[in-house]
């Protein structure tokens, strides 16, 4: 309590990737404040004030003022300069490492906090997959009012007004298998409960970065608790960058209840995808990016996988016959992704495609998302133009004689028969 007297601190100077003169699990709580995630001259701004301190303490502590400036080798920073080629890479690792020391250093029970503020996402993934991955998982996030002091530009914080608090814990079991469907629930469920507090937040004029901030943060919680075991099909677990993808889809979704949602059992970048292009046969570039601005999303994440092209700054779905013609030939076990799959199954299925669709059904290496027969439907009412819906309605018909023909035994694990209606 305050007043209380201090019975004993020490003081240590030195890297958090390395906290040698701590014992393991002896420690009770850490907390600490992660580095933001960018390029800031923590170091150059420390020189301003190390190379003055350092004329007056040189000779009392040699240790800690010997060398001119300040070190820069391990500093967490998304740096170009000096790591050309992975400066986001390397700020992930070295956030790794100091998680990593400090779940050393905790006793079984201990908990780490720490607070992180960003209004752009790729930061928040890097910290909490470099968080995961050392091997905590979030016991809770709390939403505080930051500092006022940031000043009125956009630097830092931008518009944000809260800090999100975290407390985690060290992983001690493995996780528990879940589905991505049986999550969305949980996490719609909880995120309904915040709703009243945050419509009245924001009638007090609360920004929308920071609705979005709390419900994230609300919504991670139980992403880290399954964190490597959520999976989007038998096999293929969820990255941190999908789950924040469908979070947010989730959150949007359940505030615009006027338009049928792509399939619920699709996974996140799939759902995203079917949502813009819904009905549409090309769409422009700035029209695409307001789309996906907040949605951790970027145009280049659907042409990586090869579902639309840009061409004069104006983007169109792949068409499904050449999508399908670039798979032939390839090995079935490789084509895992719902969207994939539908995307083949369809392009078959156009008229003199050359290529018979039950072939890759039949394909003992091919194994049929949860989620394929309803993007087939979805195809088959949302596609753009009319060839594509045609060859989608070939698609289902061929699917569900397909389905029917198959033994019970080879029908999907338990783990995908809760996915919501």
């Amino acid at each position: 309590m305050p007043g209380d007297p201090l019975l004993s601190a020490e003081v240590c100077q030195g890297s958090s990737t390395d906290l040698v003169k701590v014992d393991q699990s002896s420690i009770d709580l850490v907390i600490t404040d992660p580095p933001f995630g960018g390029l800031l001259h923590y170091s150059e701004l420390s020189d301003f004030f190390y190379v003055w301190l350092r004329l007056v303490l040189r000779s009392k502590y040699p240790e800690a003022f010997d060398p001119e400036f300040t070190p820069k080798a391990l500093e967490v920073v998304s740096n170009r300069a000096r790591e050309p080629e992975d400066p986001d890479g390397f700020y992930q690792r070295l956030l790794t490492r100091c998680w990593v020391e400090a779940k050393r250093i905790l006793k079984p029970g201990g908990l780490l906090a720490f607070t992180f503020h960003h209004s752009e996402d790729e930061p928040w993934i890097a910290v909490l997959e470099s968080l995961f991955d050392a091997g905590f998982y979030l016991e809770a996030t709390y939403p505080i009012r930051s500092d006022e002091t940031k000043g009125d530009g956009d630097f830092g914080s931008k518009t944000i007004e809260y800090d999100i608090i975290h407390v985690c814990r060290k992983r001690t079991e493995e996780p528990t298998p879940v589905s991505w469907g049986r999550m969305r629930r949980e996490v719609l469920a909880d995120v309904r409960q915040l709703q009243g507090m945050l419509e009245n937040h924001a009638k007090q004029g609360l920004p929308s970065a920071d609705l979005q901030v709390i419900r994230r943060g609300k919504a991670l919680e139980y992403f880290s608790r399954h964190y490597g075991k959520v999976y989007v099909d038998e096999g293929r677990a969820i990255s941190v960058k999908e789950a924040l993808v469908g979070i947010i889809q989730l959150i949007d979704e359940d505030a615009d209840k006027g338009k049928e949602p792509p399939p619920v059992n699709a996974e996140p970048m799939t759902r995203q995808f079917l949502r813009i292009f819904d009905g549409k046969s090309e769409l422009a570039r700035d029209q695409l990016q307001k789309f996906l601005r907040g949605s951790v999303t970027t145009p280049d994440d659907f042409e990586q996988r090869g579902w639309c092209a840009e061409e004069t700054k104006v983007f169109a779905p792949v068409n499904p016959l050449a999508f399908a013609q670039d798979w032939s030939g390839k090995h079935r076990r490789r084509l895992t992704s719902d969207m994939d799959q539908a995307l083949v199954l369809i392009g078959a299925c156009f008229e003199n495609s050359g290529i018979n669709a039950t072939d890759t059904l039949k394909n003992e290496n091919f194994r049929p998302h949860v989620a394929l027969k309803p993007v087939l439907e979805w195809f088959q009412n949302h596609g753009g133009d009319r060839q594509t819906r045609t060859a989608a309605s070939r698609a289902v018909s061929i699917f569900n004689a397909w389905m029917a023909s198959r033994k019970a035994e080879q029908v999907q694990g338990s783990l995908f028969e809760d996915y919501e209606q």
